[in-house]
């Protein structure tokens, strides 16, 4: 068993308390010999059955595994219990005050041992009390008040039974009260790794949410720039003012572009510092404006609403706007500089469905296996219960289709293919 969360001060991991009981043991031991007149009140005197060299080891091995009775249980409580036993062989007939050493021993194996250690100790002791009170059936001593032997030895027994039977019942008290502060304290590390744990996992979502706007702001923009920096070179030569036109554009979409991006990494600055408030994040009513600019570059695209507009969960009109800027990202990439691009915006009774279309080279267009726009569009749908379906379409071009499942108007969520 486990030591228990301990409230007193150790030298070395030994206690000065238990150090304190191992002297005390030995002076009763050395220094006080006499017995208790307990059983055999006719000896008055320490029995000189005991040889010198067995008496000094008899009274180290009843003291000097105190001091280790709690980091030690187990060996300190064999050595007591053999000291005990070799002394009760020698002097049966003598309990001395030095015998303590064995109630104290008893008790911190089974608050500090293992299971079996304390079960062990608790049946040697129940034997000890029988061979100790035993010899009083064939004493030929008398008691004061005339009882018989039988009645000795069943007093005796009892006595000395209710003595070890109270201590070990205190001492599985005291350990079920540390088997139970260990278990909280174990409860509180597990909470505590939990909650550290999800703090990491929280880091790295945000991380990877903000890696992923990133990606669809900048992709975005650079395409938009891209396609207008290729146009207004080509039509300088036919309109001089369509340079200035495309320059107005790219010019405006590094702004917006900047904007958000300042938005989004706003959260990873000092909570103390002098930042802006960060900008609201665009959601599925903000696709007409994303339109417009890709318009006004130059693309032809349109884009069509159908369905009765109601609120979204939180996060869904912002998912469906990137998942919508990533798709318009790939068809600025890969279509081809005169294709054309149709939106559309479907809401009906269990999802909310986004339909990107273009007609230029779609999945025939070159690629550098380094995008993750597909990956990308596939994770804000999954986060939300949604699926995303790409590939090219049979008349030519290339399709992308997100359905993300919202709350049908009866506050039920019904599949998206009811």
């Amino acid at each position: 068993m486990a030591q228990g969360q301990r409230s007193y001060i150790t030298l070395w991991g030994i206690s000065p308390i238990d150090v304190g009981a191992a002297f005390l043991v030995a002076m009763l031991y050395f220094l006080n010999r006499g017995p208790i007149a307990l059983l055999y009140p006719e000896n008055s005197a320490a029995s000189p059955a005991l040889e010198s060299f067995s008496d000094v080891v008899i009274g180290l091995l009843y003291s000097v595994p105190m001091a280790f009775r709690r980091t030690h249980s187990v060996p300190s409580a064999v050595l007591i219990f053999t000291a005990s036993g070799w002394r009760h062989f020698l002097e049966p007939s003598n309990i001395i005050s030095a015998d303590v050493a064995v109630l104290a021993s008893l008790y911190a194996v089974t608050v500090y041992g293992p299971v079996w250690a304390h079960r062990t100790v608790a049946a040697a002791s129940v034997l000890g009390d029988f061979l100790l009170t035993i010899p009083t059936l064939t004493s030929q001593a008398t008691v004061p008040n005339g009882a018989t032997s039988w009645s000795t030895f069943s007093n005796s027994f009892t006595y000395i039974g209710a003595v070890l039977a109270a201590v070990y019942g205190l001492a599985l008290a005291r350990r079920s009260q540390f088997q139970e502060m260990n278990s909280l304290i174990v409860q509180a590390r597990d909470a505590e790794h939990r909650a550290d744990t999800e703090a990491e996992l929280a880091v790295l979502e945000e991380r990877s949410r903000i890696a992923r706007e990133m990606h669809d702001i900048v992709a975005h923009t650079l395409s938009v720039v891209i396609a207008q920096a290729d146009g207004g070179r080509y039509a300088a030569k036919k309109d001089p003012q369509a340079p200035l036109v495309a320059l107005a554009t790219i010019s405006d979409m590094a702004r917006d572009a900047l904007k958000d991006i300042r938005s989004i990494i706003g959260v990873l600055r000092d909570a103390e510092g002098n930042e802006q408030p960060t900008l609201p994040q665009p959601v599925e009513h903000d696709l007409e404006e994303l339109v417009r600019t890709v318009h006004e570059s130059g693309i032809t695209v349109s884009f069509v609403r159908t369905g009765e507009t109601r609120p979204l969960p939180v996060g869904v009109g912002n998912a469906i706007y990137r998942i919508c800027q990533e798709a318009l990202t790939n068809s600025l990439k890969h279509a081809g500089p005169h294709a054309e691009i149709t939106i559309l915006l479907q809401t009906t009774d269990a999802a909310l469905i986004l339909q990107v279309d273009d007609d230029g080279r779609g999945a025939a267009a070159p690629f550098d296996g380094k995008g993750h726009g597909l990956v990308g569009m596939a994770e804000r749908a999954a986060a939300f219960g949604g699926t995303v379906i790409s590939g090219p379409r049979p008349s030519g071009g290339f399709r992308v289709i997100a359905s993300i499942p919202i709350p049908h108007p009866d506050n039920s969520l019904r599949s998206p293919y009811e």
